[in-house]
Parts: structure tokens; sequence; C-alpha cells
């Protein structure tokens, strides 16, 4: 219970709704909504039942992606802890309290979040790609999913190829007109991937 407190007294507990979906530690995905919001934590409505102290991962319409551990269960959903840092905290922060004084997230905000979304997980939009071999090439983010992303890049590695962008390590599973599109194939098992560029 003593982090749950601390968590209350450092950061203002936010309730609004928006939609999202989640990455349960089995791989499946699920949809969700949001009770409520901190700079500390996020509780989530949901009918699937989560495990205390395991870590899932988030996507939230107007927000992006989040990682975090389950510090607590509540009848119809649980609440998972975070911890975000630089410039993406100062915005979460500034939307919060907007929200807290009932502005509503307007389309503009929420393409901004969007597009930040990329570099926050440890993607930037322009990067590299990184093969196993150690052979390199420059890339660009389109999007990102759960467990995934894609990729434009010139010359497409073969399906099957185990790839690297920044922390993030994954699978090439199907090729697309722009590049590629990827499976990431350290989630959500190993949370240090996700965790690290948020902290």
């Amino acid at each position: 219970m003593q982090p749950d407190n601390e968590e209350r007294r450092k950061y203002q507990r936010v309730a609004f709704e928006a939609k999202g979906r989640f990455l349960a530690p089995d791989g499946s995905e699920h949809t969700c909504s949001i009770r409520d919001m901190s700079l500390g934590g996020i509780a989530i409505s949901s009918d699937v039942p989560i495990d205390l102290g395991a870590t899932i991962i988030v996507y939230l319409d107007e927000f992006g992606r989040f990682e975090g551990k389950v510090v607590r269960a509540f009848e119809g959903g649980f609440a998972i802890e975070t911890a975000i840092s630089g410039p993406r905290r100062e915005r979460l922060q500034q939307r919060l309290e907007a929200l807290a004084r009932g502005e509503k997230i307007e389309v503009s905000a929420r393409r901004a979040f969007a597009r930040y979304a990329p570099g926050e997980a440890g993607l930037e939009e322009s990067s590299v790609l990184t093969m196993a071999d150690g052979q390199s090439m420059p890339c660009r983010i389109i999007d990102m999913s759960l467990g995934g992303a894609q990729v434009a890049v010139e010359n497409r590695p073969p399906i099957g190829t185990d790839v690297s962008i920044g922390r993030m390590t994954g699978r090439v599973v199907r090729h697309t007109e722009e590049g590629i599109g990827i499976q990431f194939t350290d989630v959500p098992e190993r949370a240090t991937a996700f965790s690290r560029p948020f902290g």
C-alpha cells in the first residue's frame, strides 16, 4: 500500500474516459478504457484480470504508448504504475491539467501526441534499422502498434529476419508498399525496452 499512498500524495489523479487497448503478459491484446490518470500511474477499466506485479503495455488513443507494472486491482479493472520523464512528462502534465479544468482533448492535440509516440518509445521517426549480422540502413518509423511497427525502408530484409531499431528488437513479418512490418520479440516479457525510454 505504501507506493500507492506515495503516488497519491505526489501526483494529482484526473478522472476522465478514454479508449485504449493493452497487451497482456501472455501476448493477448484487449480493449480497455481509462478511469483516471496521473503522472505516476493509470487506472484501467477492463473485464480481463491481470495479476499484481505483471507488466503490461497500454496504448491510449489520445496519449500514446505506456508501460507499467500492475500495482492495484479493483472491481472492473486494475491500476499500473508508470515512469515518464523529459518533454513527454511536461506535455502529459499540461494535458492532465487541462482535463482537470474540464477542457476537452482537441483533434490537433491528439495528432501531436501520436506524432511524438515513436520517439518516446525509443524509436525516432528517422532511425536506423540494424540486422543481426550488424548491417544497418536508414529507415523511417511510420507507426507502431502494441506489438510491432511499420517501417519505411528502401531495401527490404527478407521475412523472418531479426532486426533492431534503437532499443527495440523484432522480426520482419511482412513486406509493405513502403517497407516492412516488424513484430517486436521482446514484448512484454522484457520491460526495459519500453520502461527505459519513458523513465
